[in-house]
């Protein structure tokens, strides 16, 4: 009996382990948990683990990093295989910001290195811009007038108390740096029934007909070159050649060369020749300028530019085209010479106000046979007091500002230049001007008698919204004498304000002992004026006003021009 139990409690204890090691394995219908489980609560979990997916979409779609404490946990116990389903979801998150972070560091660096090429690029940018010269004033202000023009019409002229009837043309015509202007007029004399061709005998012919020919605008493009008309030239910095005009008559009209040709903004040159006349060598100017350290970073230093101004004239122009009485300038037979150096530097360039510094020291050299020789005379006469003997190379220098201002886009922009002068015996500021064409014995002369003196040069020139444009200069010594006179400009372009006025016009007068005189025209004075009015589009109505001078036996006299007309004004 008692081995019997024994053996049974045996076999019992053998069974319990076999049965106990068994149950350790998961019964897959062994969970009978969804008998009793609550489908609301089953529900909220679906809900949430959506919730979560969706979270890790969006991290995905912003690329931004969304860390697990952003997810929120409910409190609620949840069952194993939602938990291990939200486990393996949260690993599958971290994954992902794990990429997403690491995303965002090469982001945040290719943001670095871009920054730093646009830095870079920005730095390279402001030195090229360092590189580019400040705007030249001596370029002047834009013209009111940019596109091409077909101007003419029927006239009627009075010249010099005889009437004429014709057609005048006038076109402008530019392409690109390219201009030209052309004067074409047809004259009928009313009382002696021909046709008037006194213009075009000697002067230069036929080729009055051709105003001037441009290519490119001086001290903005590389290379400038104007041939005809060459009306208010300056070489340098306007101490010797200022204001000068080649074109004192309308009739007797020269084709002179004006040109400045620079290489890289480093070097160059810039000279006139008055009159392309085969049988004289007329007034020649060249002027080699440079620019050393245009090719620095330094603001100012970089703009500094010295120039020479050589400058001869051995006029032997026929004033008259008789044959039995021919008149040429005496004084400049043997030659008169000039020399001058200059130099100037941007100060201040912004975008609303620009500041040059500039000064220059010249020389003439007008001492001649035939100077001393009607000086003596004059002495002799009692006509000047100054031993003949006495003569000498006279000299001057001077030194001055150019303010320009540019307010609201070139709404309003004005160029304004105060230059002190300082001068000896026998010199004249700017000698070379508007008046030296007139009589150039009369002004070669009147040096004999120029005394030592101190002055000022004022010009003062802007323009309204490219429309109208108004300038002019005045130079004016301390003491106003006829041994130091005073010279005035005006100048006028009005380009079809308010669709109905234009106007153009040009004024000089030299040789002034008194500025009450300063506008009424005499032998000192040249003055073209034209005033349009617009009648539509196409029509126009007008009258041209000339003073100039016509070379006669005894030198130039004055010759008056009043010419009415109607036609046509069209803008290409």
């Amino acid at each position: 009996m008692r081995r019997t139990v024994l053996f049974l409690l045996v076999i019992t204890g053998f069974a319990s382990l076999g049965f106990a090691q068994e149950s350790t394995e998961e019964d897959p219908f062994s969970d009978y948990s969804y008998l009793w489980e609550d489908s609301k609560k089953k529900k909220k979990d679906k809900k949430k683990k959506q919730k979560v997916e969706a979270q890790v979409a969006d991290v995905a779609a912003d690329s931004s990093v969304t860390t697990t404490s952003s997810i929120p946990v409910d409190s609620v116990q949840v069952d194993s295989t939602s938990l291990e389903e939200e486990l393996v979801v949260v690993d599958s998150t971290n994954l992902i910001e794990d990429s997403l972070v690491a995303k965002e560091v090469n982001s945040t660096q290719d943001s670095i290195r871009q920054a730093e090429k646009d830095a870079k690029r920005e730095a390279r940018k402001e030195k090229q811009k360092d590189k580019e010269p400040a705007k030249d004033f001596r370029a002047g202000l834009p013209s009111p007038s940019a596109g091409s023009s077909l101007n003419g019409g029927l006239t009627y002229t009075n010249i010099d108390g005889k009437a004429y009837a014709g057609l005048v043309l006038a076109p402008e015509l530019k392409f690109g740096k390219v201009g030209v202007g052309i004067d074409v007029p047809i004259l009928y004399g009313l009382d002696d029934k021909t046709i008037r061709t006194e213009m075009f005998e000697d002067g230069v012919g036929a080729l009055r007909l051709i105003r001037y020919v441009r290519y490119g605008q001086q001290k903005v493009d590389p290379v400038y070159v104007k041939v005809g008309d060459l009306s208010g030239t300056m070489i340098g910095f306007g101490g010797l050649v200022n204001n000068y005009t080649n074109s004192v008559s309308y009739e007797k009209r020269k084709i002179g060369l004006h040109y400045d040709i620079n290489v890289k903004g480093l070097a160059g040159i810039e000279g006139m020749c008055s009159d392309f006349d085969p049988a004289s060598f007329n007034l020649f100017v060249i002027r080699p300028y440079v620019r050393p350290l245009s090719w620095t970073f330094i603001p100012i230093v970089k703009t500094l530019e010295i120039g020479t101004t050589i400058l001869s004239d051995h006029d032997q122009t026929t004033l008259i085209g008789s044959e039995e009485a021919r008149s040429t300038y005496a004084f400049t037979e043997e030659g008169i010479r000039a020399f001058g150096i200059d130099m100037g530097v941007t100060l201040l360039t912004v975008p609303f106000i620009q500041i040059d510094l500039f000064a220059n020291y010249s020389k003439l050299d007008v001492a001649t046979e035939a100077l001393a020789d009607t000086l003596s005379v004059l002495q002799t006469a009692g006509f000047i007091s100054m031993p003949t003997n006495s003569f000498e190379k006279g000299s001057g220098v001077s030194a001055g500002f150019n303010f320009r201002f540019n307010f609201i886009a070139d709404l309003l922009s004005t160029d304004i230049r105060i230059e002190r002068l300082s001068y000896s015996d026998y010199y004249l500021p700017q000698f070379f001007d508007g008046a030296y064409e007139i009589d150039k014995d009369s002004k070669i002369l009147a040096l004999a008698s120029a005394e030592k003196m101190k002055g000022i040069y004022g010009s003062l020139k802007g323009h309204i919204l490219k429309k109208l444009t108004l300038g002019g200069s005045l130079m004016i010594p301390d003491e106003i004498s006829e041994t130091a006179p005073a010279v005035v400009t005006l100048n006028a372009d009005v380009d079809r304000l308010f669709n109905k006025f234009s106007m153009h016009a040009r004024y000089y007068k030299g040789g002034l002992t008194d500025l009450g005189d300063a506008f009424s025209l005499d032998e000192r004075s040249l003055a073209k004026v034209r005033f349009v009015y617009h009648l539509n589009k196409f029509l126009v109505t007008g009258v041209d006003y000339f003073y100039s001078f016509t070379a006669t036996e005894s030198g130039y006299k004055t010759t008056k021009y009043v010419s009415p007309y109607f036609g046509v004004s069209i803008q290409l």
